[in-house]
């Protein structure tokens, strides 16, 4: 094959996975739509809405106020202090004084040795939960009243026995905007969300922490977290052993019902999801330079190829170009589906970039027999 032949090839590789980002992201965006529509349940078998929070005086009075409003009823509180080294203890403390019959507060000490912090926190407050359902939420979370209603309705509609889904993301400033969105990345190239629900198989699925809502039987069968007692992307490796019991697995739009700000800025989201993405990766190198090729292929190669080539490779450069479009559009679905910022498709190449060094900047703090910090605490 010439050179021409050769760019071409790759100009039409280019141009298909933008097709594909661009029909899954719509096919998603309907999936969403679907299960909104669903109305919140107000009353039923009590809930447990389990809260771990380490230092977040920031938000946690907030996020508080949200859930002490929910409809739904019956319902129990309780918050982990995971040995906090700020004002949130003594806030949470607060709170407990004044809402005793609703909120209960359970005070961390510390790690047991091979724990990682949230799995123990979401262990600790499993075993104090009574409730048939319960309902995990960070503790930067917002809640509208009827957030947990809305999670049992789409539990009991679908027959789920885990209901996660997005939340409304939060962004204030443009270094979030350059990194939060690529959580969404799985979604628009590989994961038809609709499959998370009518698939067995534990390879497709997937949860966020932010909104986890599980069938306590079935967190009883797994012993609660134990198995995840070193993991950091919790939440996905939980939705894959629940299929693999069996069970069933729903990931629905939530951003009418919950918002969060995972980040403030652009330093603390690089730091934020470098402890996750490179552990999505299991770990692996391989499959990180796998992904970084690929993504410099398909993804970034485009944009310059676009821009400027010989005048030999006109055809494989107009190629380029649909390809560059269709990405583009891709995008700007999204941002119309997550409510993003407007701005955010002239930016998906910075984002693309960003993904991978947080990925990156993992593995080698990990080759050398280092950690990334995130509060105070190192994540192996």
């Amino acid at each position: 094959m010439s050179f021409p032949e050769i760019a071409s090839f790759i100009a039409w590789l280019c141009l298909a996975v933008s097709l594909l980002a661009l029909c899954l992201t719509a096919i998603n965006g309907l999936w969403m739509r679907k299960s909104a529509r669903t109305e919140a349940l107000e009353t039923g078998t009590l809930v447990s809405v389990l809260v771990p929070a380490r230092d977040e005086e920031e938000d946690i009075a907030a996020c508080l106020d949200s859930l002490l409003a929910q409809r739904y009823q019956p319902m129990e509180i309780i918050v982990y202090d995971d040995d906090s080294s700020d004002k949130t203890a003594a806030i949470l403390d607060s709170y407990a004084s004044a809402w005793p019959e609703k909120l209960s507060v359970i005070h961390g000490k510390g790690l047991e040795p091979g724990w990682y912090g949230k799995p123990k926190a979401m262990q600790v407050l499993f075993e104090a939960a009574r409730g048939k359902w319960l309902y995990y939420t960070d503790a930067d979370t917002l809640h509208e009243p009827d957030s947990v209603g809305f999670s049992l309705a789409l539990a009991g509609k679908f027959n789920s026995d885990l209901v996660s889904g997005y939340v409304q993301q939060r962004i204030g400033s443009l270094g979030e905007a350059l990194v939060v969105p690529a959580m969404y990345l799985l979604s628009m190239f590989a994961l038809p969300i609709g499959l998370v629900h009518h698939s067995s198989s534990p390879a497709i699925s997937h949860a966020i922490g932010q909104s986890m809502l599980f069938k306590r039987s079935v967190l009883v069968k797994l012993g609660g977290f134990f198995l995840l007692k070193n993991k950091v992307s919790e939440d996905v490796h939980m939705a894959r052993l629940i299929k693999r019991q069996k069970g069933r697995v729903l990931f629905a739009d939530l951003k009418d019902h919950i918002s969060c700000r995972m980040y403030e800025d652009y330093s603390s989201a690089i730091i934020g999801f470098s402890k996750n993405v490179y552990d999505y990766f299991g770990k692996k190198k391989s499959i990180l330079i796998v992904a970084t090729a690929g993504i410099a292929i398909v993804l970034l190669l485009p944009i310059v190829a676009s821009l400027w080539l010989p005048s030999d490779f006109e055809v494989a450069q107009k190629i380029f170009r649909f390809s560059c479009l269709f990405m583009f559009d891709a995008w700007t679905l999204l941002i119309l589906d997550r409510r993003l910022p407007w701005y955010l498709p002239f930016f998906y190449p910075v984002l693309l970039i960003n993904v991978l060094s947080t990925a990156w900047r993992a593995a080698r703090l990990f080759s050398t027999g280092r950690a990334v910090e995130w509060k105070g605490r190192m994540v192996r």
